[in-house]
């Protein structure tokens, strides 16, 4: 069965995933954490690794909605190898609302092949929602130490030493397991990498991608492209910059 590619641009930015089309049997939706943009007339465009069906490029399977569901006038066009479809809006974003690019599960290859399953974008302009990880960052005994959007310590700093009260402290050795437990799982438009950590680990990368801190020392990674058999290398640093373990994970 052959597969088609699905990516979602922002700019120069790669941010979503790669899909499989096959027959329409039961289509669930996935929805993917929350992008910040800054562009208030933002274009996204989204290509496929084969061309698609001309029948399903239409307004109904490429749309966007805001958070009252209310559907936002936009053009669509296709580019020549009809392999990119581009969605533009026709007016500003507006700040403070959230915003939900679909794709539908109804889109074709040129083999007549469906995608099996809705994906879901949701965006807003300015900084991604992220509560549950607010709501940790604090110096605390189980606190994670934020970032910044370019991936290095806040203003804390990482050449700064922690707080007498805060975890990081209480002693000089680190547990012989940070990478407590690695967890993968196959989405048809992208895989997920989950890693519980402890309270040591203050990021996880995989090569140049960081993991999203999603609370509780939890981790996770939505990857797009990634192929069955595949190695992961990942690593938990510590709020200097060391990396405390590696692991390698093999995609299923």
């Amino acid at each position: 069965m052959k597969k088609i590619t699905i990516l979602f641009m922002m700019v120069c930015s790669l941010i979503v995933f790669p899909g499989i089309l096959q027959g329409q049997a039961s289509i669930k939706e996935v929805t993917l954490n929350e992008r910040a943009i800054q562009d208030p007339m933002k274009s996204w465009t989204i290509t496929f690794s084969q061309p698609i069906n001309k029948g399903t490029f239409k307004k109904q399977n490429f749309l966007i909605k805001d958070d009252k569901k209310r559907q936002v006038k936009a053009k669509l066009s296709l580019s020549k190898d009809e392999r990119k479809v581009t969605i533009t809006p026709e007016s500003p974003y507006k700040k403070e609302v959230t915003y939900y690019l679909y794709v539908k599960g109804n889109v074709k290859s040129g083999s007549n092949q469906f995608l099996n399953e809705h994906t879901v974008l949701p965006f807003k302009i300015g900084t991604a929602s992220k509560e549950s990880k607010s709501s940790n960052e604090k110096t605390v005994t189980n606190a994670k130490q934020p970032t910044s959007s370019s991936g290095k310590t806040s203003s804390s700093g990482s050449n700064s030493k922690p707080s007498s009260n805060s975890k990081y402290s209480t002693s000089s050795k680190t547990p012989e397991k940070n990478l407590v437990k690695v967890q993968t799982k196959k989405h048809s438009h992208f895989d997920e990498i989950s890693v519980q950590v402890s309270d040591y680990v203050t990021k996880v990368k995989a090569g140049s991608d960081e993991f999203e801190y999603k609370g509780n020392n939890l981790f996770v990674l939505y990857k797009p492209g990634l192929k069955s058999g595949e190695k992961i290398t990942v690593k938990g640093y510590s709020m200097s910059g060391k990396v405390l373990e590696t692991k390698e994970v093999v995609i299923p």
